[in-house]
């Protein structure tokens, strides 16, 4: 989950300070917490200015949801997700400036309620933004904004789960030896799931049942109640004739320990003409 969310992060929310040559560094970009209802946690973002030009800083915690792998923020006015974290984190101070190479560092308290409803994981964002300090005329200001994920679970009873509906696979209609398989994939638990939590692969065998090829799913860390289209490409050899193949999926799901670990195994049988 590290690894897959922090590169969503910076990819989506490291703006470059063309104009100024400044930009700014936060860590850590990732917590993932285990905190029980009734429970508080606190801790500390470090926000480095890495340019060359004073900037204002202003934090502020935003709900977000990720159904491609890839962080989506919400505004409060459209944050409906169920699972929004927004509400449990505290940023302290909310303002601060920060001169060149300089290191400041923000007070956070994450606190999840006694009750949670629906129960299972909470999703918020710690968003940092950075303004430059610009005197003079008017001139455009391109602001630099960063992310701490917070990934909150409550502990037992909180469970991933994955629904696999609308399988199609088809042939390419420009390259038929591209063979395209998709579904709409659903995690229908109430807890997040990692992409090192998942594992899969495609077996494609022929009308005898021997191995034609074997490749593994492109997978990524999933929130609950996030649902998004699911797609692989898989060319066939070129000297692979035409005729009935089977196309088999075995996924597995590891969750904590102490909890059943979910198995998705399923074979479809596909036409294929060259």
């Amino acid at each position: 989950m590290k690894k897959s969310l922090v590169q969503a992060a910076i990819l989506v929310f490291s703006l470059a300070l063309v104009s100024y040559g400044g930009g700014i560094a936060l860590s850590p970009l990732i917590v993932d917490i285990v905190l029980p209802p009734g429970t508080t946690y606190r801790g500390t973002l470090m926000v480095t200015n890495t340019g060359e030009t004073p900037v204002s800083l202003r934090a502020h915690a935003l709900g977000f949801i990720a159904p491609q792998g890839i962080p989506i923020f919400l505004t409060p006015d459209l944050d409906r997700y169920p699972y929004s974290g927004r509400d449990l984190l505290q940023i302290e101070p909310a303002d601060q400036e920060a001169s060149p190479g300089q290191t400041v560092f923000f007070t956070y308290t994450l606190t999840m309620p006694e009750v949670l409803e629906p129960f299972g994981g909470r999703y918020v964002a710690a968003v940092v933004q950075a303004l430059p300090k610009v005197e003079g005329q008017a001139q455009v200001v391109v602001a630099t904004r960063l992310a701490t994920l917070f990934l909150i679970s409550p502990g037992l009873g909180a469970a991933p789960h994955f629904a696999i509906k609308n399988i199609r696979i088809y042939q390419s209609s420009a390259n038929p030896r591209e063979v395209i398989l998709e579904a709409d994939v659903q995690n229908d638990g109430n807890l997040h799931v990692s992409r090192d939590q998942i594992i899969g692969w495609i077996y494609i065998t022929d009308a005898d049942g021997y191995l034609i090829d074997v490749f593994q799913v492109d997978t990524h860390t999933m929130l609950p109640d996030n649902e998004y289209l699911h797609r692989e490409v898989w060319t066939a050899p070129s000297d692979l004739p035409p005729g009935t193949y089977q196309f088999h999926l075995d996924l597995w799901v590891f969750g904590p320990l102490g909890q059943k670990s979910q198995q998705y195994f399923i074979s479809l049988p596909v036409e294929l003409k060259f």
